[in-house]
C-alpha cells in the first residue's frame, strides 16, 4: 500500500524531532527521533520493506521489532489522519 501526508497538515523538522500541526483540529503532534525517521521515509515514498530494513540498520534492532514498531506507528498515523493510504 502507498501513503501520503494529509495535505491539510503543516510539518516542521526540529533537530531530530518532527512537529506536525493539524490546523483543522487544532492539534499538535510531536514525533521523537524514531517516529521522525519513519515519517520522513514514508514522505520520501519508500516502500514498507525498505523502511523496515533501514530501521534495523539505523537502530540495531531485530527485524521483528522493526516490523512491529513500524506497524504500530503507521496504524496510529492513519488513525489520526496524518497519513492517507491510496
Amino acid at each position: 500500500m502507498k501513503y501520503r501526508v494529509n495535505k491539510g497538515l503543516i510539518t516542521q523538522k526540529l533537530d531530530d524531532k518532527t512537529v506536525i500541526f493539524d490546523g483543522e483540529k487544532s492539534i499538535l503532534y510531536t514525533f521523537n527521533e524514531t517516529a521522525s525517521f519513519i515519517f520522513n521515509k514514508i514522505k520520501a515514498k519508500w516502500e514498507d520493506d525498505k523502511i523496515i530494513k533501514a530501521m534495523v540498520k539505523e537502530y540495531g534492532i531485530k527485524e521483528t521489532k522493526a516490523k512491529k514498531d513500524y506497524g504500530l506507528l503507521l496504524a496510529d498515523m492513519l488513525k489520526k489522519k496524518i497519513l492517507i493510504s491510496f
